[in-house]
């Protein structure tokens, strides 16, 4: 049992003060309740004439940590671990008009030096870096099928497996939550176009798929692991998987894991969407919600170039939004509509993607700067009942990235995995205005340590 005192907690309920959270050996939520004794003198309950109080409650026993802040940990919604290898190695001009699609050449030029243990070290660091910044759980969307220098040659089970266990043993050490998609990668482009040299790497037989799956699904049931892996179904676009295959990989869902996640890469790019037009009738959105069962356990990954109306059919059917605010802007992909997204309550989640950012604070702050530009206002994505950017951001970022990870906890419950963020605020903050220091500034809060799969990791300048 791991007993974590805090002075405020945000709980699904909101903001609650002096509070104990009890967290079981299976890691998740066991208790929420009053602390053993009052750590806090609340300046605002005085003026709302509540008394403060003194008397300890009835929970015994001393607290492994006492912390300012308990917020859930923000899920990572979106991640390649292994382009993190190449972050920053990919920023120079190539003397032409540079794009998303250049950029992408210079990624499957970095792969070939990948090898099982390269991977492993890289998604090792990786996952390290997030925790460390406040990601307690990571979505790791993997096509990195076949490993090694050689192009032109496919994926089999057997290299399949080789780079998946690499990334599972990255999570461990890491001490982070894994939800593993492996990815469905079939095509080089609309109309079944034939995979480049470069892309053969990426692509699986539907039966090694199917193998692939069934055995990380027998993986992630092992009750030692606690729940630490989890495993969904990613097509990766509309560009890589046709009709047919999104068909067959949704028959295997139902026949494996019909309750898993599904993930998609979609409407990224606007050469995308005109190809789409060009070759399927309608937009790659338009397409899944007529075409396939998109419902609250999809994910559609950027939807940066989504129209209005699709939008308003992705909230009706419940779907996730997972938006890569630094990885978007260093591919020059474009701004998702965030604002009226938010303000129309659609379910958002956040991802570090390439892992050119890997700030969990980060990708919410430029959600709302870009919002703010657009708009040339202040404080725009906020609740009616939240007027702080920061909370409101931060328990819809939650609440969208555990759906996404095909979790139906949205934050800190009994029950709920205690995946979770202690958080040292200075200066006599009130918790709305910590959390929003901690968002956008860091001057007066900060990370103090984490709650995970593998439990309670402090910062040892704590």
């Amino acid at each position: 049992m791991i007993r974590i005192d805090a002075r405020w907690v945000l709980t699904d309920a909101g903001w609650r003060s002096d509070t104990r959270l009890e967290i079981d050996d299976h890691g998740r939520i066991a208790a929420i309740g009053p602390a053993p004794a009052t750590l806090h003198h609340d300046p605002r309950a005085e003026l709302r004439g509540v008394p403060l109080r003194t008397a300890p409650p009835e929970r015994p026993g001393p607290a492994d940590a006492t912390v300012d802040l308990l917020v859930p940990g923000l899920p990572n919604a979106h991640c390649h671990a292994f382009q993190h290898a190449m972050a920053g190695h990919a920023e120079r001009s190539s003397g032409r008009s540079d794009t998303f699609w250049t950029w992408r050449d210079r990624m499957y030029a970095s792969v070939s030096a990948l090898d099982a243990d390269a991977l492993e070290r890289t998604a090792t660091a990786i996952y390290r870096r997030l925790r460390a910044s406040g990601y307690t759980s990571v979505a790791e969307f993997h096509y990195l099928h076949r490993l090694g220098p050689e192009p032109g040659h496919r994926a089999s089970l057997a290299s399949a497996l080789e780079a998946s266990q690499a990334l599972v043993r990255a999570a461990v050490a890491a001490g982070i939550g894994l939800l593993l998609l492996p990815v469905l990668y079939r095509w080089g482009g609309f109309g079944r176009a034939e995979l480049s040299p470069r892309q053969a790497r990426f692509a699986l037989a539907r039966d090694d798929y199917r193998r692939l799956l069934e055995g990380l699904l027998a993986q992630a049931a092992d009750p030692s692991l606690h729940g630490a892996l989890r495993v969904g179904v990613a097509p990766h676009s509309l560009r890589a998987c046709d009709a047919d295959d999104l068909r067959w990989l949704m028959s295997l869902r139902e026949a494996l894991a019909p309750d898993c996640p599904v993930h998609i890469h979609v409407s990224e790019q606007q050469a995308e969407v005109r190809d789409a037009r060009a070759a399927l009738g309608t937009s790659p959105i338009a397409w899944l919600c007529e075409h396939m069962p998109v419902d609250r356990r999809w994910t559609l990954v950027h939807a940066t170039h989504a129209t209005p109306a699709e939008l308003r059919e992705v909230r009706t059917r419940g779907a996730t939004v997972c938006v890569c605010t630094t990885t978007e802007a260093n591919l020059g992909d474009g701004f998702f509509p965030i604002e009226d997204w938010f303000a129309a309550g659609g379910r958002l989640a956040v991802g570090s993607d390439s892992n050119v950012g890997t700030d969990a604070a980060e990708e919410l702050r430029w959600l709302e700067y870009q919002a703010r530009l657009r708009t040339q206002s202040r404080a725009v994505l906020v609740d009616a009942d939240c007027p702080h950017p920061g909370t409101a951001l931060w328990r819809r970022a939650v609440a969208g990235g555990r759906l996404a990870q095909g979790l139906d906890a949205p934050g800190l419950s009994v029950g709920a995995p205690a995946e979770a963020l202690l958080l040292d605020a200075h200066d006599g903050l009130a918790p709305e205005d910590a959390l929003d220091d901690f968002v956008f500034a860091k001057r007066a809060t900060r990370l103090a340590g984490s709650l995970g799969p593998r439990g309670l990791a402090l910062d040892e300048a704590r």
